[in-house]
């Protein structure tokens, strides 16, 4: 690996993000102040001079570049109330594409580049806390211990956050029927040493029947008011969280408990008598347990978790010949422990080997009861696993094979050994190439064995009865017994997949990423839960029960083991931020930031940096023996107020922080720094005291200074951010370590509005599904599904925004195309056409303490938000062969909700 090259705004980042005590005595030697944030620097060479660029402490540093990036105003601009509502918000960039659903939905996460227990640890945070979110494509789980199936995350919070929140929320469709409330109260504090946060919410749904939609079923009218379109719904969380670190030792912990209660209840028409309803009422409680413990074994990190979850579930089903109910408890344990350890053994001419080890011990339990079944069902897994991952560099532009650009390699290997399925393995293998800066192509393969959950396996059985579905052999829409639960005779799955990716940083638009995936995806045993169509009948007949006159009875939908299948996805993404309008020019800028640029030059003008002042500074605090308070009379009142206590008291962590800022290694680093600063942003620059390999590299051909090269140096180092970076950088050219640190920088009195931008098309080349060695074949885009509903060749996902001045607007967009359903054929049958569909949400937020210019009072931190989601109400139509909707198919059914409004107020203290 190269160390550092003198002058290249590219090399790796500051070493911090915590309140820089060192960095406020800098400021007051060198007048003017800054405000930056810094830690421990690594040594240089005396004529080494690092310039750095805008990195942020909790970044990653890996061979793929992030699919998308968001900082602290793009994260703003998507008017958030929590850290979930902004996973949600961009949605289009986290979506594993080419992989399909290997990933089940959800990214993989990170907090500052490091694992943690569980989502639970940071769902709550206000978005407020959060500095840059960065995404990554799947071959990056493999880096911390996660199988490649979904895309990483990485949350990077500020180093210094303080806030209580609460929001209030209200939703109702325009059409009304039903609606939603909900409310949060949060409190979150950051610090140099962990993170608290304690977070309580409430949410609650009312019920909405056939009958507030005007919808019936043919000869069962009565029954309308008697079955739920959407169910009752009541939800309560309460959550503490707990993270710290131990500055000696370099460890830190984190901890996570919460508890959930859910309760629902549905209608499902009248019983057997004509005059009951029937019900099903449900009732979850979880208890959840998570901690994490990292640390630092020689040159290898450690990080270990652990997660504990209990649920505990009831569900009464009334009885359709109106006797009374049955139960259904469900009764799950499930504890996962893990441990990786990640470590640089091997230096290649090309870079550093990164190595990734990760073993877990997990356990889980599942009980079931029903009151149906003479018997209770019980099913226990413990499961062993150990793996190792290893990011190979072949080349590195400008130095080893340099002509060819960036190559590295990714291989991991992991095995599985299950008590219920023995033992499993999975290995990948791939390239990552990046010919040119802003070009990364990628190239992986993916074989895995996966056993089926146990959910999958031992779940209790329910049946839902008088469910409307449309019977593909009649035509006609029947109320049929839906049966689901879980199926002991599964078997173990096995995936072997392609992935191609390619991700171009366009050159012509800043922040701007053209994401393109290719993914051929092969399984055989696949575990599907179905839903009902011609094909489904077709394939398993056992599962679908009709009378003796063909009328269709019940439907089993449990879990099914198919064959084989195989699908290929090309999936495009786009991602975009930004701001709009041209950079307003220094001389125009007003308030702090001129304020700011004048005191640099004015600093420069008198010299800037004062010798006799930091040497003053230093006296005070290195002339005493270690342990001994300094005399702080002798230390400027700027910088002595930021070394009290809040009750007015010299607090001794800020005063043995200064004193090991100025009395340690890093000390005379960050003086040299700033010396030359001063001498290049003096007006003219003072270049004669530049250390000689500094000069060199400003110097063209001609051995002259070059102008241009001054010229670029003066604009990074000079600059409100350039003052801020303190001259700090890390080793290795940006591979070795997996995390960077940075202060923020950025002009506040820039005015331009932002925007962001990001959209995610996938199209479905291939989905086919083979029931068993030889046949038959099912097309599932030709119209032959087995599971639940059409699928389209075509969708897409729509985010974009724009944020101005406290005022804010949110764009979300769905698309799917068309698609269609085969009938049976026979006499009566019908195919099913669905029309393509196309929604648009919208979101205006003002926070009203930016928009009125108030830095107190109420208007402070409140912000007030206007929803309306399907904004023109569109709803998916499906016809028959002759035109006509089938009852089961009816718009209003299939979504009852449609256009839907709401207003959520926040306010942080």
């Amino acid at each position: 690996m190269k160390h550092c090259l003198a002058i290249t705004v590219s090399l790796a980042a500051l070493v911090s993000a915590n309140t820089g005590l060192a960095q406020e005595a800098s400021e007051i030697a060198q007048e003017p102040a800054n405000d930056a944030q810094e830690t421990e620097e690594p040594e240089y060479d005396d004529d080494t001079i690092v310039v750095t660029s805008r990195r942020i402490r909790g970044q990653l540093i890996v061979d793929q570049p992030p699919i998308a990036e968001y900082d602290e105003e793009d994260i703003a601009a998507f008017g958030g109330g929590s850290i979930a509502d902004i996973i949600e918000a961009i949605q289009p960039a986290t979506s594993s594409g080419a992989r399909g659903s290997r990933g089940g939905g959800r990214p993989v996460f990170l907090i500052n580049g490091i694992r943690v227990s569980s989502w639970r640890e940071f769902r709550s945070y206000p978005p407020e806390s959060v500095a840059k979110i960065e995404v990554f494509p799947e071959e990056v789980a493999q880096r911390f211990g996660y199988s490649p199936d979904q895309r990483v995350v990485n949350i990077i919070l500020k180093p210094n956050f303080q806030s209580v929140t609460a929001e209030v929320e209200y939703e109702q469709p325009s059409r009304g029927g039903y609606s939603y409330n909900e409310q949060e109260l949060t409190y979150l504090r950051i610090g140099e040493k962990g993170r608290l946060n304690f977070n309580a919410e409430v949410e609650d749904r009312s019920l909405l029947t056939e009958a507030e939609r005007g919808l019936a079923i043919e000869g069962r009218e009565n029954e309308a008011p008697f079955r739920s379109l959407v169910s009752d719904t009541w939800a309560g969380e309460l959550t503490a969280n707990y993270a710290r670190a131990f500055m000696e030792s370099g460890d830190s912990i984190s901890l996570n408990a919460t508890l959930n209660r859910d309760r629902s209840r549905s209608l499902s028409g009248l019983a057997n008598d004509g005059l009951t309803p029937l019900e099903r009422r449900s009732e979850t409680d979880t208890i959840s347990l998570g901690g994490t413990f990292n640390s630092a074994f020689g040159d290898w990190k450690a990080n270990f978790i652990s997660d504990a979850v209990f649920t505990d579930g009831e569900t009464q089903i009334d009885r359709f010949g109106a006797s009374g109910f049955d139960v259904a408890d469900s009764k799950t344990y499930s504890i996962t422990n893990n441990a990786t350890l990640t470590g640089y053994p091997l230096a290649l001419p090309a870079g550093d080997v990164a190595v990734t080890l990760d073993a877990g011990l997990d356990w889980t339990r599942l009980e079931s009861a029903d009151t149906r079944s003479d018997t209770d069902l019980s099913l226990t897994r413990r499961r062993v696993d150990g793996g190792i991952n290893l990011a190979v560099p072949i080349a590195e532009r400008d130095g080893a094979l340099g002509a060819i650009g960036d190559l590295s390699l990714n291989l991991s290997a992991g095995i599985d050994e299950l008590s219920d399925f023995s033992v499993l393995t999975d290995w990948t293998a791939g390239a990552t190439w990046r010919p040119f800066e802003n070009l990364t192509l990628g190239a992986t393969y993916f074989r895995r064995e996966v056993a089926p959950s146990l959910t999958n396996l031992g779940s209790p059985r329910i049946d839902e009865f008088n469910v409307p579905v449309f019977d593909y052999a009649s035509g006609a829409t029947e109320l049929v017994t839906l049966v689901t639960g879980g199926n002991p005779n599964l078997v173990a799955e096995t995936q072997s997949d392609w992935k191609f990716s390619g991700n171009w940083r366009l050159p012509f638009w800043e922040d701007a990423r053209l994401n393109l995936e290719y993914g051929i995806n092969r399984s055989n045993d696949v575990t599907s839960t179905p839903g009902f169509s011609a094909a489904f009948e077709e394939a398993f007949p056992d599962r679908v029960t009709r009378d003796a006159d063909g009328d269709l009875l019940a439907i089993d939908r449990r879990p099914i083991t198919l064959f084989e299948t195989r699908s290929r996805i090309l999936s495009i993404g786009f991602n975009a931020r930004g701001q709009i309008g041209k950079a307003p020019e220094r001389g125009e800028r007003s308030g702090r930031g001129a304020g700011r640029e004048a005191q640099q030059r004015e600093a420069g003008a008198r010299g800037g940096f004062d010798p006799a002042r930091m040497e003053a500074l230093r006296k005070a605090f290195c002339g005493v023996p270690q342990g001994e308070m300094p005399d702080l009379s002798q230390i400027p009142e700027q910088f002595r107020a930021r070394l009290l206590d809040d009750s007015g008291n010299p607090d001794p962590e800020k005063i043995a922080a200064a004193r090991e800022r100025f009395c340690g290694e890093g000390a005379e680093q960050r003086e040299r720094f700033a010396a030359m600063r001063t001498a290049i942003c003096a007006d003219p620059p003072q270049l004669d005291g530049l250390p000689e390999a500094m000069l060199a590299r400003l110097r063209n051909e001609d051995g002259e200074i070059d102008p241009e090269r001054l010229k670029a140096l003066r604009e990074r180092m000079c600059s409100a951010d350039g003052a801020r970076t303190g001259g700090q950088a890390s080793r290795g050219g940006g591979r070795r370590g997996g995390m960077n640190p940075i202060n923020r920088g950025g002009d506040d009195e820039d005015k331009r509005p932002r925007y962001f931008f990001s959209v995610n098309f996938d199209r479905a080349l291939e989905n086919e599904i083979l029931l068993t060695d030889g046949g038959p074949l099912f097309d599932q885009l030709a119209g032959d599904v087995l599971g639940g509903g059409a699928i389209a060749e075509n969708s897409a996902r729509l985010e974009g925004g724009l944020f101005w001045q406290g005022y804010g607007l949110r764009l979300s967009g769905r698309y799917t195309g068309k698609a269609r359903l085969n009938g049976s054929g026979l006499p009566g049958s019908s195919d099913l056409f669905f029309d393509d569909l196309a929604t648009l949400d919208l979101r205006l937020f003002a926070d009203l303490g930016e928009v009125f210019d108030k830095d107190e009072g109420w208007l402070k931190g409140l912000r007030v938000s206007l929803k309306a989601d399907n904004i023109f109400d569109a709803r998916r139509r499906v016809v028959d062969e002759d035109g006509v909707v089938p009852d089961a198919y009816d718009p209003l059914r299939i979504d009852p909700t449609g256009r839907y409004l709401g207003i959520d107020v926040r306010k942080a203290f």
